[in-house]
């Protein structure tokens, strides 16, 4: 989280005692810090410096100014990411984190990307930009929201 703008690294910070006070267990891997309760991944941190995107286990068309396709990332149980890029996209973020969790401890959450989706995926667009961010975001400057 280091190299992500000072506030965002408060907000990513925020997310992560968020997650945790709603049940999930963390764990830190190279490049994201991963969300689950019982084994089930229910989302994924990753910092940008001039965003944060958390990957989430909603269903692919839950719809919210914030969030945005995750195809670019290979988690077959996290279809969408939240897009952050001010500390007043947090409450929003806030009430995606519990329906993420109210989802998968209800079960109800069923998405479940197979081997083909990232095989069509990964033939007709080659994966992240240079810069790291996600296809969408390189479109538009002003990021979710604003």
């Amino acid at each position: 989280m280091a190299f992500a703008r000072p506030k965002l690294r408060t907000i990513a910070w925020k997310i992560d005692r968020e997650l945790i006070r709603l049940g999930c267990e963390a764990y830190v891997k190279t490049i994201y810090v991963g969300y689950e309760i019982s084994g089930v991944m229910i989302a994924a941190l990753y910092p940008h410096p001039d965003h944060l995107e958390i990957a989430l286990a909603l269903d692919e068309d839950f719809e919210h100014s914030l969030l945005e396709s995750a195809d670019h990332l290979s988690w077959r149980t996290l279809p969408v990411s939240a897009l952050v890029t001010e500390p007043k996209h947090f409450l929003e973020v806030k009430q995606l984190l519990s329906k993420a969790v109210e989802r998968v401890v209800s079960g109800s959450h069923a998405v479940s990307r197979d081997n083909d989706f990232f095989k069509k995926r990964r033939g007709s667009e080659r994966g992240r930009k240079a810069s790291g961010r996600s296809p969408k975001m390189q479109k538009s400057k002003k990021g979710p929201g604003i």
